[in-house]
């Protein structure tokens, strides 16, 4: 059985998931890591992290623990806080965050220990407010692709991943349900906020391209510039919705905040 050692040094936190472990600013190498990919998972240049630990060659080891320069750091997670709302405070994706912290779910608590890649994406924030941890299932996932499916079939790949933004950033806003099930399911005096759901469309097998759109949306992809709302000008019966602010026209649906 491997041993593995934390040593806990006044500020220095030794966090370790599924196998991986950070040292506040260090990495822990792990088998298939070369020198290169982890400066572009840590947002550093590989002779920075080669100068920081006097190394003569770029050769690494499994299990070496390697200083990082500060561009990367690490976040302690609050109450409140959830895995979206972290990748889009840094401007990173949720799969790069997932990934240099070694996770295999978006599980968070507080307390929890976060490396934050140096590298920032230009990603556009939503509005953040006070949500409890947020866990998105597999059956998450493809409930969000049907309704992609439902709603935007007739529209390309960025109309797909529109209509998906926006139930994501509803997830990451104060306004709507804390989870991806209660949004889509969400009823507004009684009726559903969503035409696929009333009209049961939304059981509807998704496409491939369905499931790709949910899947960067999940990401944290968004082409709406933090919507939270979308409609049909030729269909929508709804007047209220036209008067909120406009943020992107992308193929038949107007998207708002």
């Amino acid at each position: 059985m491997r041993r593995i050692t934390v040593l806990l040094i006044v500020t220095l936190i030794m966090v370790t998931v599924t196998g991986s472990a950070y040292a506040g600013t260090g990495y822990k190498v792990r088998f298939g890591d070369n020198l290169y990919k982890i400066s572009r998972l840590m947002g550093v240049n590989h002779q920075e992290i080669m100068a920081a630990n006097d190394l003569a060659t770029t050769v690494i080891y499994p299990g070496q623990v390697l200083k990082i320069p500060s561009q990367s750091r690490v976040y302690e997670v609050k109450k409140g806080d959830n895995l979206f709302r972290i990748a889009r405070k840094y401007k990173i994706s949720l799969n790069e965050l997932m990934s240099v912290n070694g996770m295999n779910n978006t599980l968070i608590f507080p307390g929890q220990n976060l490396i934050i890649p140096g590298k920032k994406r230009n990603m556009t924030e939503p509005a953040m407010g006070n949500k409890v941890n947020t866990y998105i299932s597999q059956e998450d996932i493809e409930l969000l692709a049907r309704l992609i499916h439902a709603e935007a079939r007739g529209e390309d790949d960025i109309g797909k991943l529109a209509v998906g933004a926006v139930i994501l950033n509803r997830l990451a806003s104060d306004r709507f349900p804390d989870s991806i099930r209660e949004i889509i399911y969400q009823k507004t005096n009684g009726v559903y906020q969503f035409t696929p759901v009333s009209n049961g469309t939304i059981n509807m097998e998704p496409s491939e391209a369905a499931i790709k759109a949910a899947q960067e949306a999940i990401e944290g992809k968004d082409p709406t510039s933090g919507a939270l709302f979308f409609y049909n000008p030729k269909t929508s019966t709804d007047n209220w919705i036209r008067t909120l602010p406009v943020t992107r026209v992308i193929g038949n649906h107007v998207f708002a905040k």
